[in-house]
Formats: C-alpha cells, structure tokens, sequence
C-alpha cells in the first residue's frame, strides 16, 4: 500500500498544476447583438459575444445591441483605427461597420 502513496501525491500535484495552468473562461455580453448585413440585407445576430474579442462583420444598416456590454464599432476587420462609436446596453442606430468589440460597462 505505501508504493501507492508516492503516485497519488503526484496525482494530485498534476491535478493543482492543471488547475492553474487552465486559463480561465472569458467573460461573455449576456444577450443579442443584431447587425444589418451589407451584401444580403439580412439580419445577423450574435448571441452572447466573447467580451474583449474582435469580430468581423459585414454590416450596413440598423443595429441594436441588447447585450449587457458596450460594443465598439469599428470601420475596419481587425478593431484599429479610430471607432465609428459606441453602443450601450439597449442602444441601436443605423450605419457601416466592419468589425466590433464587446466590453463590461
């Protein structure tokens, strides 16, 4: 039985070191973010975006973000340059973006 001992303890080592090496969850907007495509006109919408991620779109016309979160929009795919705006909890307007980042008001 005590040849067993060394192995669990190293178990469980394993296991704490898995623990804190694991990365948490990112935090995500609680709710829909709806978008205008460009080219279809149809209505695109995000459910429960990642916050502090960029995302790529294709957007021309209304859009309502009923996230929790405020969400940055940006004229270019990749979130740089200088954004179009920001949307609050609840906000909508009508305009063309290329890309969004959601984050925690």
């Amino acid at each position: 039985m005590r040849r067993h001992i060394p192995a669990v303890i190293a178990a469980a080592g394993a296991a704490t070191l898995l623990t804190v090496a694991v990365p948490t969850s990112a935090h995500a907007a609680t709710g829909t973010f709806t978008y205008t495509h460009a080219y279809t006109k149809l209505p695109v919408t995000l459910n429960n975006p990642a916050d502090a991620s960029c995302i790529q779109t294709t957007a021309n016309g209304p859009t309502t973000n009923n996230t929790s979160s405020n969400v940055t929009l940006y004229p270019s795919p990749a979130c740089q340059g200088e954004p179009l705006g920001t949307l609050p909890p609840k906000g909508s307007a009508s305009l063309a973006f290329a890309s969004v980042v959601f984050t925690a008001p």
